[in-house]
């Protein structure tokens, strides 16, 4: 049986918040997705803590992680009335 965990980062349609920036997890068997779940930044950092805690192999979770905080940044950043407010090196 071929396994797969694959994930993207989406954003979501705008709340009163602003833009809500979400990672989405497929579970693959065979080529048919079996289980999905979406995470918040927050919700994310919280998964990460207790798959470490668990002994699982976090590394696609924190990739994600890293992916949906710089898509969060980027989105204030343009919610900003399109100021760029990053850091230049």
């Amino acid at each position: 049986m071929d396994e797969e965990l694959a994930w993207e980062v989406r954003h979501e349609a705008e709340s009163r918040q602003g833009a809500l920036v979400k990672a989405r997890f497929y579970w693959k068997k065979d080529g048919q997705v079996v289980r999905s779940a979406e995470f918040t930044q927050s919700e994310l950092e919280v998964e990460c803590e207790r798959l470490n805690e668990a002994g699982r192999d976090i590394t696609q979770f924190a990739l994600a992680l890293l992916a949906l905080t710089r898509s969060s940044a980027e989105t204030e950043n343009v919610a900003l009335n399109g100021v760029d407010r990053r850091r230049r090196a």
